[in-house]
């Protein structure tokens, strides 16, 4: 209502919003799924199905205190100063019937899954937070009457009730491998090894969830993976305050492949993160300019000054400098993407070091021929090597990068200079 169009308008323009910055942000994914696309209904009304003839919904009358921006219902304890925390905004009171779903049944089970996978929600943070909460577990109201919500999947066998956004959005996991109609692709991608969310939803994924599918007979997830928030300058972004980024102002300054960098390598995953725009341009300067893109130029003008364009041979016991690769598997691993970028840019900067200190110009000048090649073979080699362990942050950098020292550590490959890969820009204030 505020934006002036009716939800099905609004969310049409938000979700090609949404598809159009995948696809500028360079992230793949094999499916985009909206609630309100035919394929989903079937599978949220099979699972309510399913749910309820197992005996756990029932219809009772209700009243609450419902936040819009949350879509949930919300206990005097959990207001500050009579407000949702995460909105600001006073919730409103709801009195009707609706539909429950005995989520506090399924407290022995819930307590039983966190004791026999103490890695199901991480950080350990979040999974703290849930099992204080399950403590109180309570019943859920799952439906809204038609009167209250206009838009929705409607209940099975009662036309006058629609499903809570979240009984109804939570099963379009089950909907994008197949359910209820491909039980042959559901079966192979199901349960799913992770769900990726953020730390505003953890209940519904952690508590609600795995409640519904264990009602429903269903496997539950291997793991929750809660992420933070993103804050500007130390404060949350907010409208009121201005400070809201839009990816896309990102994009158009930095380039995707840089935008991703600066926000995977600033922003921890498991906890909130803070941006601010000069430390952001400083790191773009010394971290992607000075540091990965003067490393790639140097060897490769080096490699066509010295050995006439073609790589050297790597030599049996030539100097290598190394980057920890277990180290870094532990971290992508682990979901601390921030540590794994300081880990491949502590080997770029090794690298640049490298140079610096063994001067293959001095070599070249002094006629040592066979040492410096074996040194610029080496330093080949490891931009390679750090060009692939790039290639999940910034897969565009990577191909550019191999497309000038080659895919081959053979002796022979073509190496050629190009363009800056990180030239440098004038950043506006935003």
């Amino acid at each position: 209502s505020e934006a002036g169009k009716d939800p099905q308008a609004f969310t049409d323009e938000m979700s090609q919003y949404f598809r159009e910055l995948a696809q500028r942000l360079n992230i793949s994914n094999t499916d985009f799924i909206r609630t309100s696309e035919a394929r989903h209904k079937p599978a949220a009304q099979e699972m309510w199905r399913r749910v309820r003839d197992a005996g756990y919904i029932y219809k009772k009358k209700y009243s609450g205190l419902y936040c819009i921006g949350c879509e949930a219902f919300k206990t005097e304890h959990e207001l500050v100063d009579g407000l949702c925390p995460d909105h600001h905004t006073k919730p409103q009171y709801l009195e009707e019937e609706n539909y429950f779903f005995k989520q506090s049944a399924f407290k022995p089970q819930l307590e039983k899954l966190f004791a026999e996978h103490p890695d199901f929600v991480i950080p350990d943070t979040r999974f703290n937070e849930v099992k204080q909460l399950l403590k109180d577990i309570e019943d859920v109201s799952i439906s809204r009457s038609k009167e209250q919500l206009s838009w929705g999947v409607a209940v099975p066998d009662d036309d006058t009730q629609v499903m809570y956004v979240w009984f109804d959005a939570l099963v379009n996991y089950l909907t994008g491998v197949g359910f209820p109609t491909d039980m042959k692709t559901f079966d192979a991608f199901w349960p799913a090894d992770v769900h990726v969310i953020g730390k505003e939803i953890n209940r519904f994924h952690t508590l609600l969830w795995p409640a519904m599918l264990m009602a429903a007979g269903l496997p539950v997830p291997e793991q929750v993976a809660v992420h933070g928030w993103i804050h500007v300058d130390g404060q949350k972004m907010s409208k009121t305050l201005g400070n809201v980024i839009d990816p896309n102002d990102l994009v158009d300054t930095y380039g995707a492949d840089a935008a991703r960098y600066l926000l995977l390598s600033q922003v921890p995953f498991i906890g909130d993160g803070d941006w601010n725009h000069e430390r952001s341009k400083q790191k773009y300067s010394a971290d992607l300019a000075n540091n990965l893109g003067n490393l790639v130029h140097r060897v490769t003008s080096m490699v066509n000054k010295y050995c006439a364009g073609k790589a050297p041979a790597i030599l049996s016991g030539a100097p290598v400098v190394d980057i920890a690769e277990d180290e870094y598997r532990k971290y992508i691993e682990g979901y601390r993407y921030d540590q794994a970028l300081q880990l491949i840019f502590m080997g770029v900067q090794g690298l640049n070091q490298s140079i610096d200190t063994n001067k293959p110009w001095a070599l070249a000048k002094a006629g040592q021929q066979g040492e410096l090649e074996a040194w610029l073979a080496s330093w080949l080699q490891r931009i390679r090597h750090i060009a692939r362990l790039l290639e999940p942050f910034m897969p565009e950098t990577t191909q550019r990068i191999l497309e000038r020292v080659g895919q081959s550590d053979e002796a022979g490959t073509v190496v050629t200079v190009g363009d800056p890969l990180f030239p440098q820009i004038e950043i506006k204030e935003t």
